[in-house]
Formats: C-alpha cells, sequence, structure tokens
C-alpha cells in the first residue's frame, strides 16, 4: 500500500503558528499553504478574480506540469474564508481596491509579491514559534496532505488536491469533490478547549457573508461594433473622436483599447502642456540618442529644466521633431473644456499622429480640427447587454426575485452604464436582497432624476434676454430725454 512520507506541522504547532500571525495578509497565505496545499508561485500570483466566496472555492495557476500553465481549484476552509474576510476588511479601511492580484507588489500594485517576501514573513513567523521548527512552505502544503490523510482521504484525493507532477496521476484522479475536501480540512483544524467552546458561544465572532462578485469591473458589454470600428479606423491611420452623454462608457472604452502601436496619453485638455513635458519626457526615454541630439544630453532631469521654460507651440514642434509620422499614437480623454489655444495645437498634432478622443459635445466652430475624424457616438446599452451586466455585478449574491430586481435596476438606469455600475454597487451594501431592497435604492439613486442640460442654450436665451432688456432701456432713456427737451 502507497504511503506518504511527510514532513509536516502536528495540530499543536498549527494553533502556535496561527496565533502567533497578526498580519491578515500573511494568515491568509500561510493558510492557503496549510489548509490550501497551495505551492508559493501559486498563491503570489492569485487573483481576486480566482476567488469565488459563493461556491468557497480559490483557482491556483501553475507552471510546473511540463512547462503547461495548469489551474486546479482548491476549497476554501473555514479558517481560510475567515481570513479572506479580515483581510479584505483590513484592504477597505486602507481604501485599497479588491481587484487584481491578492498580494500585490509593494512597489509596483500591478504586479504580484515576489517570492522572497512570503519565505521571509514565513522565517519571521518561525522565529516566533520555535517549538514548530522552521516554517517552510513545503511543510506547510505537506501539513495539508497530512490533515486530509489523517481524516480519511484517499491517496488519490490528496494527489489531486495538491496538483500532482505527475499527469497520469492527474488525468486519472481529476474529480476529487472540493465539498468532501473543504469537510475534510475543517475537521482537520485544531480542536478547540473547553473554555474557548464557551467563549465562542457566550460570544460568537460575527462573520459576514463575502459578497464579493469576481471584482474584476474592467469588462465591457454591448460595445464589440464600436470597438471592431475603432480598432479598424486606427488601423488604417484614421483618427476617431467617442462622443456620447454622460457615464455612457466614452472613457471606460477608450481605456480598454489596446494598440500595438506606441501609444502616448494625454488625460485631458486642462493642462496640456504638462502632458506634452510628460510625452516628450517618456520618448527621451526611449530615444536617448534622439534626446541626446535635440538636447544635447540625455539626462531626463536636464531635459525635464529645459522644457519647464518652453512654450506650448515648442512643445508641439519638440514632440513632432522626437518622432516619425503616425510613429505613435495619441491618446487624449477628454476634450470638452477645449479651449482655442488648444484648437490650433491640435491642428497641428493632427498631422503628424493619429488621434483617438472623447468628448460629451463638441461645438462645430471649436472642432475645425477634428474635421477629418471619423465620429463614433456611443448610446445606452440595450435591454439584453444591461441586464448581461447588472447579472454580472450582482449575480454573486443570494438575491430573492433576481429577475425582477434586475429588471428595476435596468428600468431605473436606462441603459447607462455608469449608472448601472453604482446601483449595483449600492445594493451589494444591502444585508438582504430583494425586490423591497432594490425599488429602495433606486428610488433615493439621484442619478435618476439627473439629466444633462445643455447650458450653452441657456446662456444664449439669457444673452438674448439681456440684449432685448438693453435695447428696450436705450429707448427708454431717448423717450426721457425728449420730454425734458420739450
Amino acid at each position: 500500500m502507497e504511503t506518504l512520507q511527510l514532513e509536516f506541522h502536528t495540530l499543536e504547532e498549527q494553533a502556535a503558528i496561527l496565533a502567533s500571525i497578526k498580519n491578515e495578509e500573511h494568515r491568509v497565505q500561510a493558510l492557503l499553504m496549510m489548509d490550501g496545499g497551495g505551492r508559493v508561485s501559486e498563491i503570489r500570483t492569485v487573483k481576486w478574480e480566482a476567488c469565488n466566496f459563493q461556491k468557497k472555492v480559490v483557482t491556483l495557476q501553475t507552471s510546473k506540469q511540463r512547462g503547461e500553465d495548469k489551474k486546479r481549484t482548491i476549497p476554501m476552509s473555514d479558517r481560510l474564508y475567515a481570513a479572506f474576510d479580515d483581510l479584505i476588511k483590513e484592504r477597505q479601511k486602507e481604501n485599497m481596491p479588491i481587484k487584481g492580484y491578492v498580494f500585490p507588489s509593494p512597489k509596483d500594485p500591478k504586479k504580484p509579491i515576489g517570492r522572497s517576501a512570503i519565505n521571509m514573513s514565513l522565517k519571521r513567523l518561525g522565529e516566533k514559534v520555535p517549538q514548530a521548527g522552521k516554517l517552510k512552505p513545503h511543510k506547510l502544503r505537506h501539513t495539508a496532505a497530512t490533515n486530509l490523510a489523517a481524516n480519511g482521504a484517499k491517496m488519490v484525493e490528496i494527489r489531486d488536491f495538491l496538483g500532482h507532477t505527475d499527469s497520469r496521476v492527474t488525468d486519472i484522479y481529476t474529480h476529487a469533490n472540493p465539498e468532501q475536501l473543504r469537510s475534510l480540512i475543517n475537521a482537520s483544524a485544531p480542536k478547540p478547549t473547553f473554555w474557548e467552546k464557551w467563549k465562542a458561544r457566550l460570544f460568537p465572532p460575527k462573520r459576514n457573508i463575502i459578497n464579493l462578485l469576481t471584482p474584476d469591473t474592467e469588462f465591457i458589454f454591448g460595445r464589440d461594433r464600436e470597438l471592431k470600428q475603432i480598432q479598424g479606423l486606427v488601423s488604417r491611420g484614421i483618427s476617431v473622436l467617442i462622443t456620447g452623454s454622460i457615464g455612457v462608457g466614452k472613457t471606460h472604452l477608450l481605456q480598454s483599447l489596446n494598440f500595438e502601436q506606441r501609444t502616448l496619453l494625454i488625460d485631458d485638455c486642462s493642462d496640456f502642456k504638462s502632458s506634452l513635458k510628460a510625452a516628450i519626457l517618456h520618448i527621451c526615454g526611449d530615444k536617448e540618442t534622439a534626446a541626446s541630439m535635440l538636447f544635447a544630453t540625455s539626462d531626463l532631469k536636464s531635459v525635464e529644466t529645459k522644457l519647464s521654460t518652453t512654450s506650448l507651440a515648442n512643445l508641439v514642434q519638440t514632440l513632432k521633431d522626437l518622432t516619425q509620422q503616425r510613429e505613435y499614437l495619441l491618446k487624449i480623454g477628454n476634450i470638452d473644456g477645449i479651449t482655442p489655444r488648444i484648437v490650433k495645437v491640435l491642428e497641428e498634432l493632427k498631422e503628424h499622429f493619429t488621434i483617438i478622443m472623447t468628448a460629451r459635445s463638441v461645438k462645430m466652430e471649436a472642432a475645425s480640427f477634428a474635421w477629418n475624424f471619423t465620429r463614433v457616438e456611443l448610446k445606452p446599452l440595450g435591454r439584453p447587454d444591461s441586464l448581461k451586466m447588472i447579472y454580472r455585478l450582482i449575480g454573486d449574491l443570494p438575491v430573492r426575485d433576481l429577475d425582477a430586481v434586475m429588471t428595476k435596476l435596468y428600468e431605473t438606469a436606462d441603459g447607462n452604464p455608469r449608472k448601472i455600475r453604482e446601483l449595483c454597487d449600492r445594493l451589494r451594501r444591502e444585508p438582504f436582497i430583494n425586490m423591497d431592497a432594490a425599488t429602495e435604492v433606486a428610488d433615493a439613486y439621484l442619478g435618476r432624476q439627473v439629466e444633462e442640460f445643455d447650458f450653452s442654450v441657456i446662456l444664449l436665451v439669457i444673452l438674448v434676454a439681456l440684449c432685448c432688456y438693453g435695447i428696450m432701456a436705450k429707448r427708454r432713456v431717448r423717450r426721457i430725454c425728449s420730454l425734458l427737451e420739450r
């Protein structure tokens, strides 16, 4: 009979290890190894999107199996679920987004934490619990296997749970029941003492249901046609102006567009000069030779000093001198506040760059630069796409009368993506979600009562009224003067 030869931590050592952990992030890391059997390479790269708190499972990705990326789903133990709950609360207090990597790098949140950081935290933790011996990732992983074996798990279940590197074993035994494994893992947890049991009865810990859908909200519904149209236009060197009402998703669509062509970003027109400086410095970092020829130095700080006294017109010329025609794509976030000065700048830039920008609306007299742009107007989402989006945002929650709730949200948002997101985010904060809660949230939502007004029309009416008043006042003065002369 096949047996496991493993180095592991006893139940007493496990209890001591967990009791010494004060950092919620470190607790989740330890339990992903101790209860989940995760490798460091799998844990450091796990994302919030891979955590399904409704089913209480985590999907780990490993590249250990013959160089091919493999995924396996492990169940959350009760204490791992509770640790995630505490970590989420801590992140929310610090206003950290619950998306991307669960353990982001402190230097760059878009990258995962390094292996050395996890190993170092385990080393420091081991110093606090000398009776547990050295804390090594593999020993914690073996502890998970030992706990399962001690509670009756079959060898094949343990191999599959650990993501066995033998492909023959993995291919044969790929149907381990997560619910059964979870019960075995929970049974292996250190048993509370008599006093701990009474304390738990008298002061039960308050645990919320983690209403955390795949926190990736960077998805797009109902814009496939516009995406293909824009990508096709830009690939042919045709500039694009994306228009639409507030909240329809112009900026979101712009940020979602990825091109093989190099791209320069300008947030909006509020500080165009600073944006051009940043673009020039970015290019100088990529093109040191060109920067040296143009500025007689490749030192970015020296270049920045020279640019600080350069006029807007000269910055435009410098940007053109550093780049070849159509070499870069220029993304401009918002031109609603465009001025005549910026219009002249864009008149020059459009001949050198392919430009893609967004605007709510642009007056024709201020849009001469965009005459050869192709306009792509975004409309509110239709009912099918709106309902898909709503389901994506609240479909993980236990909702009573889900269809009715979704319909209520759709009717309130009227297909506006921003309103849909805000309504769903507000609804997720309710302890119980049903039609009554949805109605209360919808009725209190101010966005449903706010319509866009064209203030230019209002100003025009005011100006006309003032002119009329001025004309009438002049006539009255003339009449008074004529009467006085008589």
